[in-house]
């Protein structure tokens, strides 16, 4: 029921479905001019590279450079396959390349890919068969098979933490590197932390900016800044129930 709450109340945290309950608003008020005004200002704040850039510095994890030698890299899945037949990499791709880098250095020793179907009936449907396809790309790149183990039934990050301990149990005194996109990786930490894994972090697939924004990205509203915005509110959020509910 939680995983089915938590896709429906994602609709309500997007920007774009806050602009058309206000315009809903305006429609039916007699401050009409005053809720136009706000939708505009919302848009142009919502859309100004910089100002998005600037809550990804605030909350993404930063970079790190690893110092030792680690048993297991714990990677988690959303986003890195596209559905489909053939490999077509998703947008966050980079959660499997960083840990291939890793293992073709020998910082780590093996991977375990958590991330299973995220089918909710009726509402989602989810035919990638990521955690697979990722397990074939990286095999194809030089990994050996037997440095490889997938965990596909996690639907969400409390999942992919607790039934990665199940499998994971001989280990937990060690410390592992976990890698998830840097904006996930506050709410993936505090979740593993919470299991009682020992952690190293190693943010992949960084969205922010730490090159000064040119004056484009100042005065001109652009779309992917909202759809960026969107993610990050989304994923705030997703932090704060976590909290609440005791994940993490």
């Amino acid at each position: 029921m939680f995983f089915i709450l938590s896709k429906i109340i994602d609709f309500f945290l997007q920007p774009l479905c806050w602009i058309f309950i206000l315009l809903g608003v305006a429609y039916f008020s007699k401050y009409t001019k005053r809720f136009i005004l706000i939708i505009i200002g919302a848009l142009l704040l919502f859309s100004n590279g910089w100002f998005v850039n600037q809550c990804y510095l605030a909350y993404e994890s930063p970079q790190v450079k690893l110092t030792q030698n680690y048993h297991w890299c714990i990677i988690l899945g959303g986003g890195m396959m596209r559905a489909g037949e053939g490999y077509r990499t998703g947008e966050t791709a980079d959660r499997f390349i960083q840990p291939l880098l890793l293992y073709k250095k020998g910082i780590v020793k093996k991977m375990l890919i958590t991330g299973g179907n995220v089918n909710i009936k009726g509402l989602k449907i989810d035919e990638t068969q990521e955690s697979k396809k990722v397990e074939e790309v990286l095999i194809a790149m030089g990994v050996k098979p037997e440095d490889l183990v997938l965990e596909e039934s996690a639907r969400n990050t409390h999942e992919n933490a607790v039934y990665t301990k199940q499998m994971l149990k001989p280990y937990l005194n060690e410390r592992m590197v976990l890698v998830t996109s840097a904006m996930h990786m506050p709410r993936a930490k505090a979740c593993y932390l919470k299991e009682g894994f020992l952690i190293d972090v190693y943010p992949a697939d960084i969205k922010k900016k730490d090159t000064p924004s040119g004056i484009l990205d100042l005065v001109i509203p652009q779309e992917r800044n909202l759809s960026k915005f969107a993610e990050l509110i989304r994923e705030m959020a997703g932090y704060v129930i976590y909290s609440l509910v005791g994940f993490a």
